[in-house]
């Protein structure tokens, strides 16, 4: 007989799955068999929510496809199945509202349950049915929701405007997060950075996978566009329905490339679409978009990058190891909304950001500061200026000859990279 301290769990995961991968799968088993192993949960089912169209990501085919691939990636599964709601909803649904979703369904379920019970047995048991998402109020002996991710995830939450804070509160406090990490991540270090994030961490189930995999949707993608074998990597049935329905191409690929995405553009539409922004007292105008930064850009020349990690602080056990490393910039650009990825084998970096609106920002990975900076057009240049304890710091990123500037600048301290861009990507 079960224990009544034990607590019956549901996980939800949310995502694209464009296509699902043998990991997407993996993650229930890793994170069911970490649950249990605490004996202080039960994991009753495991439930994959593909993201609808109206999330406009990048190269996101067709949610009917991508429910389907869910399905047959499932069907041979005892526990794991696919739900539609919100991949048939018209417009982008939040993660917190399909997570509050399922739990009401379970609270539906759990009620009809004990109302049956009230028949046959005919006695009446205590039903709490009222419920309110913004308090975190859950039934004690129903079935709880967590939801189920991977570590970029986690790391997603430090994005500025992609996560409402209320949102990463009612989720991580009120619901609950099981985060599989990968070698090469430290998400201690991330919660302990976050306020919100540290408040609930008895909430957050960190679970290591110690077998290294690193399939991700984007390499399938990629090696399906360039006709390459997948197989093994994706379930057989998977497979088998990308190549009869003829998915993944270069042209798909393009898709919503010009679209912002959806958590962005929601963002947009509720800030100001004023185009000044206070500096220093005054008013700076803002020169919108003279150039396109966008595309995946690889380093040719690195100068002086030492001298400004010394300006920055940085040990020398550190600067010896990135003066080694190859860096590549991934440059989103919607309108006057940015994503712009620092990728290296050792430490990735994402920065989003609106031009003219001023952010509070982490630099994790590099001096692990707390700063503010803002972003404007000056000429053809976009240029940060960033307020902190380190004085006169920014950085200013320009087109010349096709290739991607970039000045990096501290305390006198100025590091010139160059990169030239990667049209394998």
């Amino acid at each position: 007989m079960e224990s009544p301290s034990v607590t019956s769990v549901v996980l939800l995961a949310c995502g694209s799955f464009n296509p699902i991968t043998n990991m997407h799968l993996r993650l229930f088993e890793l994170a069911r068999d970490h649950l249990e192993d605490t004996g202080q949960y039960k994991v009753v089912s495991g439930l994959i929510s593909p993201v609808g169209d109206g999330y406009k990501k990048k190269g996101l085919i067709e949610a009917s496809h991508r429910r389907e691939m869910a399905r047959l990636a499932t069907e041979n599964s005892d526990w794991i199945t696919v739900d539609s709601w919100e991949s048939l909803q018209p417009e982008w649904v939040e993660t917190v509202a399909v997570i509050r979703h399922h739990n009401e369904k379970l609270l539906e379920t759990q009620q009809n349950c004990d109302e049956m019970d009230t028949v046959k047995y005919t006695k009446k048991r205590r039903i709490e049915n009222r419920y309110e998402a913004s308090s975190h109020q859950k039934r004690r002996d129903g079935p709880k929701v967590m939801l189920l991710c991977g570590a970029d995830v986690l790391e997603s939450f430090g994005v500025p405007n992609l996560w409402k804070q209320e949102d990463i509160d009612e989720i991580v406090g009120g619901y609950g997060l099981v985060c599989i990490t990968r070698t090469g991540n430290d998400p201690h270090k991330f919660i302990n950075k976050s306020d919100v994030l540290w408040k609930h961490r008895r909430n957050i189930h960190l679970v290591h996978e110690w077998v290294t995999n690193d399939i991700s949707a984007t390499h399938m993608r990629r090696a399906l566009r360039r006709r390459q074998s997948v197989r093994y990597l994706l379930p057989d049935a998977v497979v088998s329905y990308i190549q009869q329905n003829d998915l993944y191409s270069a042209e798909s690929e393009q898709k919503n490339a010009d679209v912002v995405l959806a958590p962005l553009q929601r963002y947009l539409e509720a800030s100001s679409n004023c185009i000044h922004t206070h500096i220093s007292g005054g008013i700076k105008e803002i020169n919108k978009m003279p150039t396109s930064l966008c595309g995946t850009w690889d380093t040719i020349s690195n100068v002086n990058f030492e001298g400004y990690m010394i300006a920055l602080g940085i040990s020398p056990c550190l600067r010896k190891i990135a003066l080694k490393l190859k860096l590549r910039k991934v440059i989103e650009q919607q309108g006057d909304q940015f994503i712009i990825k620092t990728l290296s084998p050792l430490k990735s970096y994402t920065l989003s950001f609106r031009v003219g609106q001023e952010l509070e920002e982490f630099t994790q990975g590099l001096d692990n500061r707390h700063i503010k900076s803002l972003v404007t057009w000056e000429g053809n240049k976009l240029v940060c200026e960033q307020s902190g304890e380190k004085k006169n710091r920014g950085w200013t990123h320009w087109i010349e000859d096709n290739k991607l500037h970039l000045e990096l600048y501290c305390e006198g301290e100025v590091c010139k990279q160059v990169f030239k861009k990667n049209v394998s990507e």
